[in-house]
């Protein structure tokens, strides 16, 4: 296993044939990390092993990883529906909203849409995004 902490990422590789498959720390898994320690314990000193604790210290930091990956898909989920049900909720007021070249889009919202992970707001016959709304009027 050859790891780089410079980039945050880490290749598997066997003595022969080394892969060039990188993956970012995020994508490291519970087979990863089974296959780290199991080579972890192949290699280590007979002289020297590793101690009960250190390896359960291994292991109940690979179940807070998956637990904080897992709030973290909750949460991120959350957001989504929360922007989801506020763009609803401006469905009959006016609002401006304010694009990167300067341009403003002003009128009655009729409805939203979901794209590419982005919500957007219908107004009139044109979109803006959620976050480019700079004021809401009621109507």
């Amino acid at each position: 296993m050859v790891v780089n902490p410079l980039s945050d990422s880490y290749g598997v590789s066997d003595t022969q044939s080394p892969q060039t498959n990188t993956k970012s720390y995020a994508d490291f898994g519970s087979v990863e990390f089974m296959q780290l320690l199991m080579a972890q314990l192949q290699n280590q000193n007979p002289l020297e092993p590793m101690s009960d604790s250190d390896m359960m210290n291994q292991i109940s930091s690979l179940n807070s990883l998956d637990e904080l990956r897992s709030i973290k898909m909750i949460m991120s989920e959350s957001a989504v529906s929360n922007q989801s049900a506020y763009a609803a909720s401006l469905i009959g007021k006016n609002v401006t909203a304010a694009f990167d070249d300067g341009s403003t889009l002003e009128g009655l919202v009729s409805g939203t849409m979901v794209q590419g992970g982005m919500i957007y707001l219908q107004i009139g016959e044109q979109f803006a995004p959620l976050g480019n709304v700079i004021s809401i009027r009621q109507e």
